[in-house]
């Protein structure tokens, strides 16, 4: 396997300490046109991306709207997010899901914002997905109507000098790979 994916799959964590860097807004712009190269389903590509970064008066109320319930706090010196908002799709990626009782939409979004985190990495920049935030404050930050749906946001800045590459604990390959020849 390619060396370079291997480490850039490797060095990819959630990060948790930013500095007061600015990202590149084409940075943003670019990792965002990559992403949007992800696989789905019947080619649905069931999202929009709102890139929203400093000065934006956004940035303060979305940072508010993640921190639910006293979590994330390391996201206020965030400057910039990328927010996930879930569209339609199309008919033929909703149907076909309907009839294997799976909503591909979710896994659609899910393939996606992996793509924007390892762009990011990179980049250089890092990355936090927020899946836990109050829907309605998130809504009336980007100025959404009650029908819009944002399912994701992703905390992207540079990391800092002491947010150093932790040890992944993940349960062993054994566990969760299987080999099917029969």
């Amino acid at each position: 396997m390619n060396e370079n994916i291997k480490e850039l799959i490797g060095q990819r964590q959630s990060t948790r300490n930013f500095t007061d860097h600015e990202v590149e807004t084409q940075k943003l712009v670019e990792i965002c046109q990559l992403s949007c190269l992800a696989p789905s389903s019947c080619n649905s590509q069931p999202w929009r991306l709102h890139i929203v970064q400093r000065p934006s008066p956004k940035v303060p109320k979305i940072t508010e709207a993640c921190q639910t319930v006293g979590l994330n706090k390391f996201l206020n010196n965030v400057s910039s997010y990328i927010v996930i908002e879930q569209t339609f799709g199309n008919m033929k990626s909703k149907s076909g899901g309907f009839f294997a009782g799976n909503n591909l939409t979710p896994i659609d979004i899910g393939i996606m914002a992996a793509h924007i985190c390892l762009a990011a990495q990179a980049e250089g920049l890092g990355t936090c997905m927020i899946g836990s935030f109050r829907r309605r404050t998130i809504l009336k930050a980007m100025g959404f109507g009650p029908t819009r749906r944002v399912r994701l946001v992703i905390a992207v800045g540079y990391p800092a000098p002491d947010d150093k590459l932790r040890e992944k604990k993940r349960k062993s390959f054994d566990e969760t790979i299987f080999v099917e020849k029969d």
